[in-house]
């Protein structure tokens, strides 16, 4: 993390640009990826003017790539003749795009390997691939008949106040419901742990921050003013999909897939106490 004081008058981008001496069109990038702060505030406007005394945190100078990131046997936590479980890292995409879980799995797996779900870019945990088109549609049914359950881990600010609470709160003019439990808290932060049950865009994200929760380091339903030195250095949305649990149509059994906590989320709940 960089900390700049500004000495004159002058926007974001040009003051980026000339102090990490690189070009603007890298400096705009750097500001559209929300990983700069100006007087403890997110900013992501390359044009916002900056005055003498302002103070710039850069959060994060180069941001992690995708093709930097490999996926191996190690990331499989679950495998039969039909699916395939890996724990995913924060960073990838889930599909489609090269150097995607799923692009890099065909390559370990065979080129039938299909998502059957997604998660978003930085979020970690248990995601779910086919090992060909008939077991996907076979899948997709259950998620479509809410037949999954999916349990996530998130590490939000503020302390709560609540053992559970169940949240009903329209994302895109769509139903949506999470049931929230509280594992630990601090004065400052709360280890949540979220069912889903229903499954929309940035569902948790948006249900944490409506509730006066925002989860820690995310850049767009996220705290606009950061003060704690510790959550600044957080470069990802602290939240993890945990655990994965259905009725298999092929083996006919119940199946639960857990995901084990990734080492910066583990290394965040140590340095604020909320390691169990």
């Amino acid at each position: 993390m960089k900390k700049l004081a500004v000495k004159n008058q002058e926007n974001l981008k040009d003051f980026i640009a000339k102090n990490l001496k690189i070009s603007k069109s890298k400096a705009k990038a750097l500001i559209d990826s929300k990983n700069v702060l100006v007087n403890g505030n997110r900013v992501w406007i390359a044009t916002h003017t900056l005055n003498k005394g302002d103070i710039v945190e850069i959060l994060e100078s180069k941001p992690v790539e995708n093709k930097n990131i490999t996926i191996s046997q190690k990331d499989i936590i679950y495998e039969d003749n039909f699916i395939i479980a890996v724990n995913k890292p924060a960073f990838l995409i889930s599909e489609s795009k090269k150097n995607s879980v799923e692009d890099q799995l065909k390559k370990i797996k065979g080129k039938n390997i299909k998502a059957i779900h997604r998660l978003d870019k930085e979020t970690s945990g248990v995601l779910l691939f086919a090992k060909s088109y008939s077991i996907f549609e076979k899948f997709k049914k259950l998620w479509e008949d809410k037949n999954v359950k999916k349990i996530y881990r998130a590490v939000s600010h503020g302390k709560a106040y609540f053992k559970n609470k169940i949240i009903n709160f329209n994302i895109d003019g769509k139903y949506a419901k999470s049931e929230v439990k509280t594992l630990k808290t601090t004065n400052n932060y709360s280890y949540f742990e979220v069912d889903i049950k229903t499954g929309r865009k940035h569902q948790i994200r948006i249900h944490l921050s409506k509730i006066g929760h925002p989860i820690v380091g995310d850049k767009d339903y996220g705290k606009k003013f950061i003060d704690d030195p510790i959550a600044k250095i957080v470069n990802r949305q602290l939240l993890h999909a945990y655990s994965i649990a259905f009725f298999h149509p092929y083996l006919k059994k119940k199946v639960i897939i857990n995901a084990p906590i990734p080492s910066d989320f583990k290394n965040f709940l140590k340095k604020v106490n909320l390691h169990k």
